[in-house]
């Protein structure tokens, strides 16, 4: 075959292998760039919510420290060593943050709950899992009032605020005692069939007495010395049901 028919034959076929050769390498890159950009967003991403934790912490000390009303976004971005719009680009207000503080609080409480419910806790006693539970759910915001010079404030404006945060922490929480009555039942270490009390009435109950053990409690001691004592008359009801 004459050398030009050859060069003619063979171009099409080396043009083609070039075309793929450069798709390819232009796919690789284009996955290299998207997945620096997946890398980069998630690092702003860790960064933001890192400085949006620290706002939050700030923002709890200030205001056990200095009380809501005293406490400004000024005070908050001082603290922080941060400008006012950083703190406006995170938080839309005051109201906002000791909203998003009260609701970390709620969240950090229910997880400490659910591990004391959960099946590796399961060696203690039903009794004790159950206080170690409400205490976990109602003492961290309790010890925060309690120790607050302004206590009283700290706590209007968690009525004012954050009633939908309290109702579904609530509801999370009983789901939880909901879970372990049963469990209690099926071992027997309780009887609630005979006590005529359901599992979620009975959470309920347990919830809302452990609630209203806070009032008038002077220290965090009486508080737990009183969430113990309901725990200890309540698993002893349920337990004398199962003798008749």
């Amino acid at each position: 075959m004459h050398i030009l028919s050859i060069i003619q034959f063979t171009k099409p076929a080396l043009d083609e292998r070039h075309s793929v050769c450069q798709n390819d390498a232009m796919t690789k890159a284009h996955t290299t760039r998207n997945s620096s950009n997946i890398q980069s967003l998630n690092k702003d991403s860790a960064a933001k919510d890192k400085k949006r934790d620290a706002i939050l912490v700030a923002s709890n000390h200030q205001f056990r420290t200095y009380g809501f009303r005293k406490t400004s976004m000024d005070d908050i971005a001082k603290h922080l060593g941060i400008s006012r719009a950083s703190l406006y680009s995170y938080f839309t207000d005051k109201d906002d943050i000791f909203r998003e503080v009260v609701m970390q609080i709620h969240e950090e409480a229910l997880a400490a709950a659910k591990v004391c419910l959960s099946t590796a806790a399961r060696a203690q006693d039903f009794s004790a899992r159950i206080k170690n539970a409400l205490l976990a759910r109602h003492g961290p915001f309790q010890e925060a009032v309690i120790e607050s010079a302004h206590g009283s404030e700290l706590f209007d404006e968690y009525s004012r605020l954050c009633g939908d945060i309290v109702a579904d922490s609530n509801r999370r929480f009983q789901t939880m005692l909901v879970g372990a009555l049963k469990a209690a039942a099926k071992t027997g270490e309780i009887n609630l069939k005979d006590s005529g009390v359901s599992p979620a009435a009975a959470a309920e109950i347990l919830n809302l007495s452990t609630a209203g053990l806070k009032h008038g409690a002077l220290d965090i001691a009486t508080f737990k010395k009183r969430a113990k004592d309901l725990v200890k008359v309540f698993v002893a009801g349920l337990s004398n049901s199962n003798k008749g």
